[in-house]
């Protein structure tokens, strides 16, 4: 998938290289994002006795990113790349006793949620302040959880024993990349000589997963050179 969207920012690019003028520019953003595919524990009273996951983040967390553009002079048009880092944290509490004689006690921890995103882009400019973006993006996802088991299916054998498991899923280990396309729209409010400053939102929907993976606002810098 990775290399599917280099080869098509690179056709892109060729596509438009009869235009004989044009600008670039560096980007880069940080701000808010909400992530819709954060809440996946199951409840207590769904899952078998002895068994207690810790799956969820928060909803809201960071965002920040860098692109590079092609800007197509004399036109309205821009393409470009990106990558962008998002990060939710769950903190977590727990105690109880689990079985007979295991007590389990988790405090003030912090599993985290990375989403890695690489994206193609193309930008519409409907004002010189105000621009309409879409593109396609794979997403590598990095999943922490902790899982606890008595009871447990050790080498596919039922074994009276207990099973802690602390892990990051992720695409190495899980195969956890993914595919979609997002839509979003900029606004920029000061101009000093080659920097512009404004605000950016972005909806992203996991196309491979059928859902939506994230909304974000993050104020905006941009470069033309």
């Amino acid at each position: 998938m990775k290399k599917l969207l280099i080869s098509a920012c690179l056709l892109l690019f060729i596509l438009t290289a009869s235009q004989a003028q044009h600008t670039f520019e560096l980007n880069v953003n940080y701000g808010v994002a909400g992530n819709f595919q954060l809440d996946y524990e199951q409840p207590q009273s769904e899952v078998p006795g002895g068994f207690v996951s810790f799956y969820n983040k928060n909803f809201l967390g960071s965002i920040g990113g860098i692109e590079f553009q092609w800007n197509i002079k004399d036109s309205k048009a821009s393409i470009g790349v990106s990558y962008d880092r998002e990060s939710h944290i769950g903190e977590k509490n727990y105690s109880q006793l689990i079985g007979n004689d295991t007590y389990l006690k988790i405090i003030d921890f912090k599993l985290r949620h990375i989403n890695e995103m690489y994206s193609v882009f193309y930008k519409r400019r409907l004002s010189e302040k105000l621009l309409l973006t879409g593109g396609a993006f794979f997403v590598n996802p990095k999943m922490q959880e902790i899982e606890y088991f008595t009871n447990a299916f050790i080498n596919n054998t039922q074994t009276i024993a207990t099973l802690v498991s602390i892990q990051e899923r992720n695409g190495s280990n899980s195969n956890l990349v993914d595919a979609g396309f997002f839509i979003g729209a900029e606004y920029y409010f000061y101009k000093s000589g080659n920097f512009q400053l404004g605000i950016q939102s972005r909806l992203f929907h996991t196309t491979s997963l059928g859902e939506f993976e994230s909304i974000t606002l993050t104020p905006k810098l941009r470069y033309t050179f």
